[in-house]
């Protein structure tokens, strides 16, 4: 089973890094869909 993790707008990453260095820890199956929600070229560099 894989874990689908999905993203939208930065606050959201920060809130769900947590999640995810859990699912690295516990050597979970997953993967980050990021929709792109409100992308700008500003906050890719961030």
């Amino acid at each position: 089973m894989t874990i689908a993790i999905i993203l939208g707008t930065r606050p959201e990453i920060i809130k769900m890094a947590p999640v995810i260095r859990e699912c690295e820890r516990r050597g979970l199956d997953y993967s980050v869909i990021h929709t792109s929600l409100f992308r700008s070229r500003q906050m890719d560099h961030l």
